[in-house]
């Protein structure tokens, strides 16, 4: 079986240096539940099997409670990811 896509993530910058191809880190669950970050290369058949894809860095802050200190960001959708890769 296959692995779920469960999200993927898109780097800041939309045109990559040296003519490479952009790659987004995927994170996948495999059938026995494990999870697995992975650098990919956007497809359409990729994107359509995503549960949600976004850019990191570029949601709301997650502060931490007890020391106001910012430890990292949400996930901040992106209405059409086919047109962003």
């Amino acid at each position: 079986m296959s692995s779920e896509v469960i999200a993927l993530l898109f780097p800041e910058k939309s045109s990559p240096q040296g003519g490479a191809a952009i790659l987004v880190t995927a994170l996948l669950r495999d059938a026995q539940g494990l999870m697995e970050l992975r650098s990919l290369v956007p497809d359409a058949s990729l994107l359509r099997q995503a549960r949600v894809a976004g850019r990191m860095n570029r949601g709301k802050p997650i502060v931490d409670p007890a020391t106001r200190e910012v430890i990292g960001c949400e996930i901040e959708p992106l209405a059409d990811p086919a047109g962003t890769a």
